[in-house]
């Protein structure tokens, strides 16, 4: 059983479903790598004031779900580059889920 710590909350961290640095896997798997960027750039949005719409943002989660399904369900397995790619778009729709709830939480609109 393996501790869960910063570094990896919530990433399974498998070898083949990470990039390489130097010859070693990173820390985390590329779709969280993308995740970290989408929600990244959700920040530079919410600072910026141009968070698109809630649609928009549920959109976003659609890509990241085909292609999860796709590898679940019918066992054609994605690579590490569409995995980035997801998880760029899905961090990004989450993130803007969550800095609509902060603009509804501080009434700013």
């Amino acid at each position: 059983m393996s501790v869960i710590s910063i570094h990896n909350l919530g990433c399974h961290r498998i070898p083949e479903r990470c990039f390489y640095f130097r010859g070693k896997p990173m820390p985390f798997c590329s779709r969280c790598l993308g995740c970290g960027v989408g929600h990244t750039f959700s920040f530079i949005l919410f600072i910026s004031g141009a968070l698109p719409d809630l649609f928009f943002a549920f959109a976003m989660l659609i890509p990241f779900a085909i292609d999860w399904s796709i590898q679940e369900f019918l066992g054609i397995m994605s690579n590490n580059y569409r995995r980035l790619i997801t998880g760029i778009i899905a961090g990004l729709g989450v993130g803007v889920f969550i800095w609509k709830s902060f603009e509804v939480l501080l009434g700013r609109f």
